[in-house]
């Protein structure tokens, strides 16, 4: 298991310097451009068209290329451009067009680190295999989330360019797990003809089609990040005046999304039904911070609450669909999936944001919309 303890602790490194880098982006364009809310909108939709860019070479790269040695690579890419922001914070053009090469390489591994977990879960057996995905899947979260909890200290102690110094300082420990860790094994190329259960059964290798559900479940993941990147700074700028509001709210989101590979220990024991019925009943909790805000307007502490229980039902039910994907699909092939469905994710993003942007004073309701529907 030490390979597998390997592969969470780079992927917690690599999504904790991911949250700290991003959180660190929005927050610099907040506060030094005169739009933020529009700044933001523009560099989450130019950061997002790569997605759709790179999905058919991405789709072929996949291929040909061993996940893990693409993973190095770009996040050595990654490395890199934190510290290309340092000495252009003061200008938001700069900002955002380093941003673009960042996100470009991010998506770039999205499917990437999804390939390789199904390479790995494809060697275990089912029950190690489930619980590889869900602690994956919380390391994932809970960094991307938690990593820009210290913004705000670092920011005191540094200025603004530290974060962008510790985020490249985590990139190098997740490099370092990585080259550490043995190649693993690919998983057989062919899949299994049916699931019981969540089990993959035996029988006659055959391809199995993906569920509509499941397709726009990944295509609305990353509209609805956006749409939380964007919240965060600008409420806290608004009405809270300090980024460690943001990195507080941003953190609770990520806590609750980590306690859902504690939750999925429990409700992947369960029957399938049962099992469904416990994650349609966690995912009403998604919109329950856009909720409050229309309801009793920003309250920090109840929104905290609210963005953890958030957290809980969203990060849940992507852990349930990324397991079936896991069970029925070859290991390049989930990657693939991945590459596919945020290229058409993107024109949701594109109206989302730009709505947001130009809506957000009045009021969340487009965030409650596209959470809701999630």
């Amino acid at each position: 298991m030490m390979p597998m303890f390997r592969f969470l602790l780079a992927t917690l490194f690599y999504r904790l310097a991911n949250g700290l880098l991003f959180l660190s982006v929005a927050w610099n364009l907040v506060r030094t451009a005169q739009d933020g809310a529009m700044s933001l909108a523009i560099s989450s939709i130019a950061g997002f068209l790569p997605a759709v860019l790179i999905a058919q070479f991405a789709r072929r790269v996949l291929e040909r290329v061993d996940s893990r040695k693409l993973i190095v690579a770009g996040i050595a890419g990654l490395l890199l451009l934190s510290l290309a922001f340092v000495p252009v914070l003061r200008w938001p053009t700069a900002i955002l067009a380093v941003n673009f090469i960042v996100l470009l390489v991010f998506f770039m591994l999205e499917g990437t680190w999804d390939a390789l977990l199904a390479t790995l879960a494809g060697g275990l057996p089912p029950a190690q295999a489930d619980a590889l995905n869900a602690r994956q899947s919380a390391a994932t979260q809970a960094g991307l989330m938690l990593g820009g909890l210290p913004i705000g200290i670092l920011t005191q102690l540094g200025g603004a360019a530290l974060s962008f110094c510790v985020a490249a300082g985590l990139y190098v420990i997740a490099i370092a797990l990585l080259v550490w860790m043995p190649r693993p094994v690919p998983a057989p190329v062919s899949v299994a003809a049916g699931v019981a259960d969540g089990v993959p059964t035996t029988g006659p290798k055959a391809p199995v089609a993906v569920p509509w559900y499941a397709l726009l479940t990944l295509a609305l993941v990353w509209p609805c990040f956006t749409l939380i990147n964007m919240a965060m700074p600008l409420l806290a700028n608004a009405f809270g005046g300090a980024v460690e509001h943001a990195s507080l709210l941003d953190a609770m989101i990520g806590l609750g999304m980590g306690t859902t590979g504690l939750l999925y220990g429990i409700f992947g024991k369960l029957k399938q039904r049962g099992r469904q019925l416990a994650v349609v009943a966690c995912t009403v909790f998604v919109p329950l911070p856009f909720i409050l805000l229309t309801i009793m307007g920003y309250s920090l502490w109840p929104l905290a609450a609210g963005f953890f229980l958030s957290g809980v039902g969203f990060g849940l039910f992507r852990v349930s669909v990324r397991k079936d994907l896991i069970a029925t699909q070859a290991a390049h092939r989930v990657g693939q999936i991945v590459f596919t469905c945020n290229g058409f994710g993107f024109p949701i993003l594109v109206v989302v944001a730009l709505l947001y942007a130009v809506s957000w004073a009045n009021g969340s309701v487009v965030p409650l919309v596209a959470f809701t529907v999630f």
